[in-house]
């Protein structure tokens, strides 16, 4: 077949034109040779990536390569083209012409090979780079690394082998264990909160016996903590914000020791009182100041495991309170509450103040280092910070009382919110039952010892909040907080059925054992969801704007509502009897479970600020941070 313009042959007529247009362009064919194609193509691409040039040369050798193109390559990966077959038939008018061809084909073919090479690695690779992010997306908690350009982690890959196909991120133990120990110093407050809540049942009767109370007394040994709490829950608002997280919390160490030292030595009953109040004070203060330290410091992909510490660790305190109180009497056990104030204390000395804090006093540069230390010296913070003063910014511009703005239309929803889970959390009764373990199990006639029963209750409290803090991240917290409402209901109302039968006379001895099954669950259920979930929620759906002040409402409220309830625990008793009181908590708790089906938002995973948008409708976004500010509504 001759290659000519005038061949009636298809592919003749198309090579004629290329090889009349090659030999224009590019001179004689001794000097076409002279090129070097594969020199020309591994110059411009280099010897590992040997794709269809994008702008094709205009040679012999290099003719199917502008076919390639114009037919669609756009210069990137040659399709899937049929191989030209190898038995063409060649009837050449000259032999150049003949070796000419069958040189371009050769070199066409092998070009076509490297490119489908290259670009079935490259699917291969976008396929575990997908694959590996999807099982990271699962991992939790998955901590992801900073980056100044965007949220999400630049991935490498490799082609021929020269680099690794997948730079996976990882979970830097740096900044992780930095931020653990400022959750561990931190939930050392949060162990004497625990401590004191469960000093009361074990020492009751030691006390008793030393001191000669009344049940007038006793009432008010367990209710003058909480009723504390509440003037400390009031203080600590203005405290948090004026001298800030860290030195607030500090500062609970030293009424906590106080507290301890005046019930360790007292000789009658005011000093224990005034003991139990510098206690309470601390309790107040340190349960609103804790949560709203961990949001401001723990990073969205850790906060719900690590956030749970305070909690955990308080359990740790009712645990250590009821075991020590089988060995020791109420005097001894007070020196032991007084000793856990020392090691809190120093171990805040060591954590930073919250970023945050220092963005609302316009100390930029502090803000950095704390958030260095926090992060890890060798993370990049500059977008953490970017966002910081963005939100310290959009802060900034809304002015006014801060009272006022704390009943303002737009931060209703997250007030009420945190409200309504203090509320359903105490009056649950869960207190009551910690308070006062010991006289529920006499009351209720059970085969088991009571102070035993009482251990392990704290164990079960103790083992629980563990659970919480695996599950929390997985699961989130409106799923844990379903499962520990339908939990406790119906813990509740087995209970109260048990005391009615025993109420009307019917023989329940051979169920002694029930009390304490229920309660066990009861206890469980409490502790993976309305018993940490409430705390943790409050240092993430308030506002920056009002954060303190509400936080400061919503631990006023709860503690108000403890005292409620430990202090008229007893009146109910003998009002409605324990059966009666029992079926009140169940009721209650009902009306907790559609709180949260209906009002209650998922927060797991989400930053603070994504959190602030969706209960406010909206934020406030500035256009220029340095010079003028202007406001937008935004959804």
């Amino acid at each position: 077949m001759s290659f000519n313009k005038n061949n009636p042959n298809a592919v003749g007529k198309i090579m004629g034109y290329l090889k009349q247009l090659s030999t224009e362009m590019g001179g004689s064919e001794q000097t076409r040779r002279g090129q070097g194609d594969e020199e020309r193509l591994y110059r411009a691409r280099g010897p590992k990536y040997a794709r269809v040039p994008s702008r094709p040369t205009l040679s012999a050798s290099t003719t199917c390569t502008s076919l390639a193109t114009s037919c669609g390559s756009q210069g990137t990966l040659a399709p899937n083209y049929a191989a030209i077959p190898e038995n063409v038939s060649t009837e050449s008018s000259s032999e150049d012409e003949q070796d000419s061809f069958e040189k371009t084909r050769r070199h066409f073919q092998q070009l076509r090979q490297i490119s489908l090479g290259n670009e079935f690695k490259y699917k291969m690779e976008m396929e575990i780079k997908s694959a590996k992010d999807e099982n990271l997306r699962n991992s939790v908690p998955f901590v992801k690394q900073l980056s100044t350009d965007s949220n999400k982690i630049k991935n490498k890959y490799a082609i021929n082998g020269d680099s690794q196909p997948y730079n996976a991120p990882t979970t830097q133990s740096l900044f992780l264990w930095t931020q653990v120990f400022a959750a561990l110093a931190v939930s050392m407050g949060s162990m004497i909160v625990g401590f004191s809540s469960g000093y009361t049942s074990p020492a009751q009767s030691s006390m008793n016996a030393t001191l000669i109370l009344g049940k007038e007394e006793i009432s008010w040994i367990g209710g003058i903590m909480p009723l504390a709490a509440l003037a400390g829950g009031i203080l600590g608002g203005p405290l948090i914000e004026g001298f800030g997280r860290k030195l607030t919390i500090i500062g609970t160490a030293i009424p906590f020791f106080l507290g301890w030292m005046l019930i360790a030595n007292a000789n009658g009953i005011a000093m224990v009182l005034a003991g139990r109040a510098f206690c309470g004070l601390s309790v107040g203060v340190g349960s609103l100041a804790f949560p709203v330290y961990l949001g401001e410091t723990i990073q969205p992909e850790v906060r719900g495991s690590l956030g749970l510490l305070p909690t955990a660790l308080g359990n740790t305190g009712i645990l250590l309170a009821f075991f020590a109180g089988t060995k020791l009497d109420w005097s001894h056990l007070a020196f032991l509450g007084g000793a856990l104030a020392i090691p809190f204390f120093l171990l805040m000395l060591i954590t930073p103040e919250t970023p945050r804090w220092y963005f609302t006093k316009n100390r930029a540069e502090d803000a950095r280092k704390a958030l260095q230390w926090l992060r890890g010296k060798n993370i990049n913070i500059e977008k953490e910070m970017r966002e910081l003063t963005r939100s310290q910014a959009e802060a900034d511009l809304v002015r006014g009382n801060q009272f006022k703005q704390l009943f303002a239309v737009k931060y209703m929803p997250a007030v009420l919110i945190s409200l309504g889970l203090m509320f359903f959390q105490q009056l649950s009764g869960i207190n009551a039952v910690i308070f006062y373990a010991s006289t529920i199990f006499e009351s209720a006639g059970s085969s088991i010892d009571p102070k035993l029963s009482s251990v392990i209750i704290g164990v079960v409290n103790f083992i629980s909040t563990f659970i919480a803090t695996v599950l929390i991240d997985r699961l989130g917290r409106k799923i844990l907080l379903y499962i520990s409402s339908v939990s406790m209901i119906l813990t509740l109302v087995t209970l109260g059925s048990y005391y009615y039968l025993q109420n009307v006379g019917v023989d329940v001895k051979p169920y002694g054992w029930l009390p304490l099954a229920c309660l066990i669950i009861y206890v469980l259920g409490f502790s993976i969801g309305f018993g940490p979930i409430p705390w943790l929620m409050l240092g993430e759906i308030l506002p920056s704007k009002i954060r303190g002040n509400a936080a400061s409402l919503a631990t006023g409220f709860n503690w108000t509502c403890t005292f409620i309830v430990t202090k008229t625990f007893p009146n109910i008793i003998q009002a409605i009897y324990m059966h009666g009181t029992v079926w009140l908590f169940s009721v209650i708790c009902l009306i907790g479970l559609f709180f949260v089906i209906f009002f209650v938002p998922e927060t797991r995973g989400k930053s603070l600020e994504e959190i602030e948008k969706k209960l406010t409708g909206g934020s406030v976004r500035i256009r220029n941070i340095n010079g003028n500010k202007h406001m937008q509504n935004g959804c």
